[in-house]
């Protein structure tokens, strides 16, 4: 596991970028969650990821909680959800 690589990097004005590939659960939800609470309203956070459990999960629980989530698929191991903030 790379948790000690992991960082969350400033792609743009108001866009981050976390890099959670390699990482299996429940790591990436906590990350994502983690880093969001450090966002100000309207700003977005990419996440990237490859394990395909928090690909499926992740988006539905940030929707629950007002999140506005867009799913991509890159490949076929990796997606990129696209989340904005409140």
């Amino acid at each position: 596991m790379n948790k000690g690589k992991i960082k969350v990097e400033k792609v743009d004005e108001g866009l981050y970028r976390l890099d959670a590939r390699g990482l299996v659960c429940p790591y990436p939800q906590l990350l994502v969650t983690r880093t969001l609470s450090n966002l100000s309203p309207n700003e977005k956070l990419e996440v990237i990821l490859d394990n395909p459990p928090s690909a499926r999960d992740i988006p539905p629980t940030l929707e629950g909680r007002g999140y506005k989530v867009s799913i991509i698929r890159l490949d076929g191991a990796t997606w990129k959800i696209i989340i904005q903030t409140q």
